[in-house]
C-alpha cells in the first residue's frame, strides 16, 4: 500500500466516523479498584494458591506411603515374622 492511500483511509475513517471518541469511552468504564484493596486481593490469591498447592501435594505424599512404602514395610515385617514363626515353631516341636 502507498502511504498516499494510507492516509486518505485514516482521514476517511476520522471525518467519517460518528463513534464517540476514546476519551468519553474511557469516562463510562466503571472505576478500578484503589490499590490497597487491588494489593489485598493479590495476597488472598497468592494465599489460596499456596494453600492449594500445599494441600496437592500433602495428597500426593500420601498416594506415595499408601502406594509404596507402606506394602515394602509389611512385606518386609511379614517375612520376618514368617521366619521367626517359622523358626519357633520348629524349635517347640523338637
Amino acid at each position: 500500500m502507498s502511504e498516499a492511500s494510507q492516509a486518505s483511509f485514516v482521514e476517511a475513517n476520522i471525518e467519517g466516523d460518528n463513534s464517540p471518541s476514546p476519551l468519553s469511552e474511557v469516562d463510562s468504564l466503571p472505576s478500578s479498584p484503589t490499590t490497597s484493596s487491588l494489593e489485598s486481593t493479590t495476597e488472598d490469591e497468592e494465599e489460596s494458591d499456596a494453600e492449594r498447592e500445599w494441600k496437592e501435594s500433602l495428597q500426593q505424599l500420601e498416594l506415595l506411603l499408601t502406594m509404596v512404602v507402606v506394602p515394602y514395610i509389611g512385606k518386609y515385617f511379614g517375612r520376618k515374622c514368617a521366619y521367626w514363626g517359622q523358626t519357633c515353631g520348629l524349635l517347640m516341636q523338637m
